[in-house]
């Protein structure tokens, strides 16, 4: 069985994301919304990790492109009439345009600096959302949009599905990004830059497409959360919103797809699942003992647990 993980890399994250997907169909409910959740925010893992995984750029704005999806998915359908799911290609288009404008300024820093200076962002943008007036309906809120597909309204297992499928599309697409010439040149960012400079490679463009498909992705998710919760407010950029996708990247496992599925289960999931079975009082203490472990034990990620053990393997070629 490991061998065939290790012979097809993309076969694992393929089976999580398909039990995702039909497994709480059976169910429906709660649990469904659990699982609805998990999927939304994979996507938002994968655009996380393309950034952190394979660049080594820590960011704490993913907040900020996924306010912009959610607000700009609602806004635009609900004061401008757009249709849903052309709202929710505009809204990520816009926070992939916000992406790249931010990665101008901040990647002349590194490290903790680069971590701190898109954390300021955050703080802005939250200001900016709670003073935008009747337009996203300030620090009170704002309705979002019904879920539904060319006009048609779509129930909660329809919406789960058409996630999935989104889903599915950005997995895909992460894994040939992973084998191109970006995935190729993240590699060789992520182990030295200046090693990739003297390559001839372009490491600023590289980390200013990292950046991009990083926004567009995180604004995606925040479209499609939306109209989940049918309800949004400023709490969306929250500093907290950051650090989830940040935990989801580092727990899952850096530079890995499956990761980023396990990163999204285990952090997003499991506390919601530890409320659903009632032990919702001691949800916090056990969820942080449980990261605790997952970090001191597993320092390469869950996505470790499903590697073959080998001796000196050769280094992979793209994303696990």
């Amino acid at each position: 069985m490991n061998r065939l993980f290790s012979t097809h890399p993309w076969l694992s994250p393929a089976l999580f994301v398909l039990l995702m997907v039909f497994a709480p169909l059976l169910f429906g409910g709660y649990v469904l919304y659990i699982f609805t959740l998990v999927l939304i925010y994979t996507l938002a893992s994968f655009g996380t990790n393309i950034l952190t995984g394979y660049t080594n750029l820590i960011s704490m704005a993913g907040a900020v492109f996924f306010g912009i999806g959610a607000y700009g998915t609602s806004i635009l359908t609900t004061h401008f009439g757009v249709p849903l799911v052309l709202s929710m290609l505009i809204a990520a288009s816009i926070a992939t345009v916000i992406g790249l404008l931010l990665a101008l300024p901040v990647l002349r820093l590194e490290e903790v600096f680069l971590a701190i200076a898109t954390l300021g962002f955050v703080v802005i943008s939250v200001e900016i959302a709670k003073s935008s007036g009747e337009l996203s309906g300030g620090e009170n809120g704002m309705g979002a949009p019904a879920p539904s597909l060319f006009g048609l309204p779509l129930d909660e297992r329809g919406y789960h599905l058409f996630i999935a499928a989104m889903l599915g599309a950005a997995l895909w697409v992460a894994r040939n990004l992973s084998q191109s010439r970006f995935g190729r040149g993240f590699l060789a960012l992520k182990g030295s830059e200046t090693a990739a400079r003297s390559l001839g490679l372009n490491a600023t463009g590289l980390k200013k497409v990292a950046f991009g498909v990083c926004a567009f992705y995180t604004g995606l998710s925040g479209a499609l959360y939306a109209p989940v919760v049918r309800f949004i407010d400023p709490s969306l950029f929250s500093i907290m919103v950051s650090i989830s996708f940040v935990s989801m990247v580092i727990v899952g496992g850096l530079g890995s797809i499956l990761g980023s599925v396990l990163g999204a289960i285990f952090v997003i999931g499991a506390p919601q699942l530890l409320t659903y079975f009632g032990f919702d009082q001691f949800q916090r203490a056990l969820y942080g003992v449980a990261m605790i472990l997952a970090l001191m034990f597993l320092p390469d990620g869950l996505a470790s647990l499903f590697k073959r053990k080998q001796g000196a393997a050769p280094a992979p070629k793209g994303m696990p």
